[in-house]
């Protein structure tokens, strides 16, 4: 159930051929992991020594919803009423556990898929209405770190996942979630600070999640009932720009990439200058968490490049308003390779880049001497990212780039961390730019003569002498007889000597 729940390994799950061929089968046996299951009574699952029951329930607890989930989803015609009724109270009963008190996540303990199947319960029992959005407003407030593949997520993913499918379904449902989302995570937030406060006073020191939310349910039960309504509006919402980051990052991962909704791209701005503002501060009392903030970036780089070419002139503004010579900015751009390498957008990739062009050029006017300044020139010509040895091109490098990366060499130069991340990029993802490139690399020797005296990047003499070594093994007589072309490998092969390179040496004396 759970290899064809996460559709992992189709052929695992289609091994068992009893299951396949009688779903009924599946079920039957829940039934019968149930009825034990209810006989044994509050198991100390955390105890060294199990006792039979204990290991029991340890190895077979999560079954139920897991198989549950398969069969709503994939056998739903093959069940009677009476088995999909079944099914639902067992998925919402899992789905809930996360509000009850003591709760805590546990891979595979069944919350992750019956909350993901939560938008096709909707669908099939539009009377569970109030029940789903509950569990789905409320789940996103638990921002508790999940483990395994999904380490680096808070618990809040599971449901931001599942109001993803609801878009195209149910739309007004899905945006009364994000606008609920908005309206009432401050207020529990707020509320939740002041219970501590109150116990702290009293002397009690544990949390006690289940009176933060008895409370939160009792004061916000009008708000609560307008998102279960679809009542609630953008119009509700007051100072979106000044809420925390972590909520507005939520909210930006709530709203689907490829958005026509007005209401959405309001709020998508607000967002993002929030976090420009931010995150491009010079105030070192600034901090932003690293966590808050990649996951925010990374968002962002995956909704420009799905965004209308059109617009994403007006969602970078913020950026190039506030652009500056920050960790952040390199961090940025580097988001912005890994999307691309995922969503393989062309254009509007190369629509971003020259966009930040001429920002990039202004800020190594004075070298690499200012903060991050060769981070931010690494990130912008690929050389941050961690390819694979064996990658020798990339979708995005195309021949009519090739003008891009001449203008670049010639304006930022002088500049170390551009002749290491040029010459890194002609030795991996640009390598069939390299009869251009060696006249770049040429070029940028010849026109910033004190580059040879600078301090460069670790591996920038290593790359060079790979791609001259590269070339004129491959044009070794074209380089002998073309004067001009033997002169611009041999200032590649002067600077490499004088950086005291045998191989500059040695190549030099071969074509002499």
């Amino acid at each position: 159930a759970e290899f064809k729940i996460n559709n992992d390994d189709k052929y695992k799950y289609k091994q068992h051929k009893q299951y396949e061929k009688d779903p009924q089968l599946a079920l039957k046996e829940v039934k019968d992991i149930l009825s034990k299951l209810n006989n044994i009574e509050s198991p100390e699952i955390f105890k060294i020594d199990h006792s039979e029951e204990e290991r029991y329930f340890m190895f077979n607890h999560s079954i139920p919803a897991y198989v549950c989930s398969v069969l709503i989803r994939d056998h739903f015609n093959e069940l009677s009423k009476e088995e999909k009724t079944f099914c639902k109270d067992i998925i919402l009963e899992v789905a809930l556990s996360p509000l009850k008190p003591n709760y805590q996540y546990q891979i595979s303990d069944g919350v992750q898929p019956t909350i993901s199947l939560l938008p096709t319960l909707l669908e099939a029992f539009p009377e569970e209405k109030e029940n789903i959005k509950i569990v789905l407003l409320l789940t996103l407030f638990n921002e508790y770190p999940v483990g395994g593949m999904l380490s680096n997520e808070s618990f809040s993913i599971f449901p931001i996942m599942a109001i993803h499918k609801l878009w195209k379904k149910n739309f007004s449902d899905a945006q009364s979630l994000l606008f609920g989302y908005l309206l009432l995570k401050p207020q529990y937030d707020e509320l939740r600070e002041r219970i501590r406060e109150e116990n702290y006073k009293k002397g009690i020191y544990e949390s006690r999640d289940n009176q933060l939310l008895e409370k939160f349910l009792e004061e916000n039960e009008e708000n609560i009932q307008d998102v279960i309504g679809n009542i609630l509006a953008l119009s509700n919402l007051k100072d979106i720009d000044k809420l925390d980051l972590r909520t507005l990052k939520t909210a930006f991962q709530l709203i689907p990439q490829k958005t026509d909704n007005e209401d959405h791209k309001k709020i998508v701005k607000m967002i993002i200058s929030a976090f420009a503002k931010k995150i491009l501060s010079d105030d070192r009392d600034e901090k932003i968490d690293y966590k808050i903030k990649h996951d925010f970036l990374k968002t962002y780089a995956y909704f420009i490049l799905n965004s209308h070419k059109d617009e994403i002139q007006d969602y970078l503004k913020p950026f190039l308003d506030n652009f500056n010579t920050s960790e952040s900015v390199a961090d940025l751009f580097q988001e912005f390779v890994l999307s691309e390498d995922m969503l393989n957008t062309d254009d509007k990739f190369w629509l971003v880049w020259n966009i930040f062009k001429e920002k990039v050029i202004e800020i190594c006017k004075d070298g690499d001497r200012q903060w991050y300044v060769e981070k931010i020139v690494k990130s912008y010509l690929f050389a941050q990212v961690p390819w694979k040895e064996t990658a020798k091109e990339w979708h995005s490098l195309k021949d009519k780039n090739k003008r891009f990366f001449k203008e670049v060499s010639q304006k930022i130069g002088h500049c170390p961390s551009a002749i290491y991340a040029i010459s890194k990029l002609l030795n991996d993802i640009g390598s069939h730019y390299l009869d251009d490139g060696i006249f770049w690399i040429s070029n940028m020797l010849s026109n910033n003569r004190d580059l040879v005296n600078k301090k460069l990047e670790v591996d920038t003499i290593y790359y060079i002498e790979n791609l001259v070594r590269k070339y004129t093994f491959k044009n070794r007589e074209k380089v002998r007889k073309t004067k001009a072309l033997k002169d611009n490998i041999l200032i590649i092969l002067n600077f490499l000597i004088e950086k005291g390179s045998v191989v500059g040496y040695i190549l030099r004396e071969s074509i002499v």
